[in-house]
């Protein structure tokens, strides 16, 4: 059953600010089974680990077309964050 965003995480929705994050969000909340990710929430937040962060990883990498390293999301949880770091590490 997924599991709905406002149950884990207390801070107000945040939508994704671009296409990349909108994808991203997208991605995490499937692999963690929640209804949907805002742009500051964490991935710990939705109980992440380093399996899921693999998981979400080769999903985005598929997707996109491009590395995506876990220590990134692992390092980096808020979706922005993790976001600008796909951007980096694309660059």
């Amino acid at each position: 059953m997924t599991e709905n965003r406002d149950v884990v995480c207390k801070a107000a929705y945040e939508r994704p600010a671009d296409e990349l994050e909108e994808q991203v969000a997208a991605v995490i909340a499937e692999v963690l089974d929640v209804d949907l990710v805002g742009r500051r929430d964490s991935f710990y937040d939705f109980g992440g680990t380093s399996l899921a962060a693999i998981r979400i990883c080769a999903r985005i990498e598929r997707l996109l077309g491009s590395r995506v390293d876990p220590a990134w999301l692992l390092e980096h949880d808020e979706l922005a964050d993790f976001a600008e770091q796909i951007r980096l590490g694309a660059a």
